[in-house]
């Protein structure tokens, strides 16, 4: 009796074990389902490819002088992607749980980052690694088209960055980043948000006191 009681406790207690793992990969099944379509083997070798990690608030995704070797994935928290010109930090985008985050550009030449990607709060992140990227690509043409319409989304987003900081005045580079990304105007600090809108600290509250003076 005893014996059974324990065999049942061990079941009960491999399926809360499995359905715990099992959630770490809905929110990026989720997001990879929005670009392809895949079958539950594909979506299997993908998933066991993917390494969890956890990272506290202020450590590093990637550093510059690194070279990208991982596709990431960010499960919960968020991180700030800034750059050094003259000593100085320059914030060139930010990512947030439920999208990925690389530096897309070291990642495919294999060359030295410039990007510093860093924990603004606690992480929990999923990585793939360049040569399993690649040998996923070679077993299974649909992980190809993913990452070939992931290289097109990246793009768009580039381009339309630069058409903001080379077209649009501040505050409507302010107004359209409250419009696109409220995620960013509710979580990050204003100092990092005027840098990555290319004005001042100073700038952006007389920008936020005449927007509030209506």
């Amino acid at each position: 009796m005893l014996e059974a009681k324990r065999i049942v406790m061990f079941h009960r207690l491999r399926q809360i074990l499995l359905s715990f793992r099992m959630d770490e990969f809905i929110s990026i099944r989720n997001y990879v389902s929005r670009f392809i379509t895949f079958t539950e083997e594909e979506w299997r070798v993908h998933q066991s490819m993917l390494v969890r990690r956890f990272l506290k608030k202020g450590e590093f995704v990637l550093r510059g002088g690194e070279v990208c070797n991982h596709v990431t994935f960010l499960n919960k928290g968020f991180v700030r992607v800034y750059n050094i010109v003259h000593d100085e930090e320059l914030t060139v985008n930010f990512g947030f749980d439920g999208n990925y985050i690389t530096d897309y550009s070291s990642f495919v030449s294999r060359q030295p980052s410039v990007d510093f990607i860093v924990a603004m709060e606690d992480l929990e992140i999923l990585q793939l690694s360049h040569a399993d990227m690649h040998a996923a690509f070679e077993k299974y043409p649909v992980w190809q088209k993913f990452g070939r319409l992931i290289a097109e989304y990246i793009l768009i987003f580039a381009t339309e960055r630069n058409k903001s900081l080379l077209f649009l005045t501040p505050e409507e580079r302010y107004l359209k980043l409250m419009k696109d990304r409220p995620k960013v105007i509710a979580n990050v600090p204003l100092k990092y948000i005027a840098s990555y809108l290319g004005i001042t600290p100073e700038a952006l509250s007389r920008i936020r006191k005449r927007m509030s003076e209506g």
